[in-house]
């Protein structure tokens, strides 16, 4: 009880003032009791909205984590794809130095066939005006004839073999352009 509901002793004097007096005081208690009643709600309620923001900022944190994770699997994805483009472009030049090389090495092989062709023939030209005048070295020359197309044969041989190469590179890279020999 409050000091000022305490009776100083006496029995309750039933006058109506202080029965009002009386009534007054516990109305008044009741408001107090209801006020701190309110208090203890809204308080509830400041921590209740305090709870959920910091759940909100726990969410955006969290949203924020996942999109720099999102950002760091596209910078990932990115550089695998530069990786496998150099590598990729890495075969292809290489591919083509080779390409390069054995379209080189079958023009050679092709020309010399045709440089040891006129030869040839040239020493059939000769070996024939020879044979007029000196038989003995038309059997020379006929020698270094016969060497001379067996040398154009091979070469020959070797060119095809250097052009179907070629074409099985072709082939092997139209099947599978990142496939190295």
């Amino acid at each position: 009880m409050d000091e000022d509901t305490k009776h100083d002793g006496l029995a309750p004097s039933g006058r109506p003032e202080d029965q009002v007096m009386s009534e007054a005081r516990e109305a008044l208690l009741d408001a107090r009791e209801a006020l701190l009643g309110e208090r203890e709600q809204a308080v509830d309620l400041r921590e209740g909205a305090a709870g959920e923001r910091e759940q909100a900022a726990d969410w955006r944190e969290k949203a924020a984590d996942e999109r720099e994770n999102v950002a760091d699997e596209r910078r990932d994805a990115s550089e695998q794809r530069d990786a496998s483009v150099r590598q990729l472009r890495a075969t292809l030049k290489q591919r083509a130095d080779q390409l390069s090389q054995l379209i080189a090495a079958a023009d050679a092989r092709d020309r010399a066939a045709e440089i040891r062709d006129r030869a040839a023939e040239a020493r059939d030209a000769a070996a024939a005006l020879r044979a007029l005048e000196y038989r003995r070295l038309e059997a020379v020359d006929q020698g270094r004839t016969t060497i001379d197309r067996e040398w154009a044969g091979n070469d020959r041989d070797q060119a095809a073999a250097d052009r179907s190469d070629l074409r099985d590179l072709g082939r092997d890279a139209r099947e599978d352009p990142t496939a190295q020999k």
